[in-house]
């Protein structure tokens, strides 16, 4: 039987992604991110599952413009909206699997992954690749979601509204980008491979603020999620819908929707 899944993104899903989810929960962690690295004897760093450019554009402005950086993305459609928006004068684009990454050993002096690890199918490699393609002494930091639990917005959506209509099912494909929340976990898989100096820290932050209606489009009508409710029942979709957009308006308001979200940045050196 074929493994069904509920992030897969399209060409049109990869410009709704951006447009509708890049400045509400990755912007914040894109600017946090860019904003805590340690620039001083950087010279070549890479950014793996870059998606549409949302945490390049703060690499690049946070960089000296000597530093070489490298933008990875599996999905070329979320590659080429960032070429898009960014131009590639001082970015360097490629198509990259992470599990089985094309650079030399010792290449880079820091490596940065954004909610990419939790979709791949090997976790244990992808840390290995990255310790890999780093230089001795280079680090890396890799960010995680949370449990649905602390992200309310996408507990609300995935646990209470879209959960019921699966009772049949396995729920697991809905909870892939919140599946590594285990600090343990993070940690065996990055000391497997030898980094030192694991550290992982959650960080809390605050959405982007945006409307009801944007949050009920982006994270359900134009969203792979919305998907998979209209192709289980199609009668539900609209019902969903709604309840999605009257439970934000009681929670966090309608039109200056802000809500918290919560990730862990896991830390190591090599």
């Amino acid at each position: 039987m074929e493994k069904k899944e509920a992030y897969t993104f399209t060409s049109a899903d990869a410009e709704n992604y951006d447009f509708y989810l890049g400045p509400v929960i990755f912007e914040p962690y894109g600017q946090y991110v860019a904003a805590h690295i340690e620039v001083a004897g950087l010279k070549c760093v890479l950014e793996l599952a870059s998606g549409t450019g949302r945490v390049t554009q703060h690499l690049r402005s946070a960089l000296p413009a000597g530093v070489e950086l490298w933008a990875t993305d599996l999905n070329n459609d979320m590659l080429d909206i960032a070429k898009r928006k960014l131009g590639e004068e001082g970015i360097n684009f490629k198509t990259e699997d992470i599990q089985h990454l094309s650079f030399p050993d010792n290449t880079f002096d820091l490596v940065i992954c954004q909610f990419g690890m939790m979709f791949l199918p090997d976790k244990q490699q992808g840390f290995d690749e990255i310790y890999r393609v780093l230089k001795p002494g280079g680090k890396v930091i890799c960010l995680t979601w949370d449990s649905t639990i602390n992200n309310p917005m996408f507990g609300l959506l995935i646990n209470e509204l879209i959960l019921p209509w699966f009772e049949d099912e396995d729920p697991t494909r809905f909870f892939t980008p919140f599946s590594l929340h285990n600090p343990q976990q993070l940690t065996e898989w990055m000391k497997n491979v030898g980094f030192n100096d694991v550290v992982v820290n959650r960080i809390a932050l605050s959405s982007g603020s945006v409307s009801a209606e944007h949050l009920e489009t982006g994270v359900f009508r134009k969203h792979p999620l919305g998907k998979a409710v209209l192709d289980k029942n199609a009668s539900a979709f609209e019902g969903v819908a709604q309840q999605f957009r009257a439970k934000i308006i009681e929670r966090w308001g309608d039109k200056d929707v802000s809500f918290p979200m919560s990730a862990l940045m896991t830390a190591g050196m090599k």
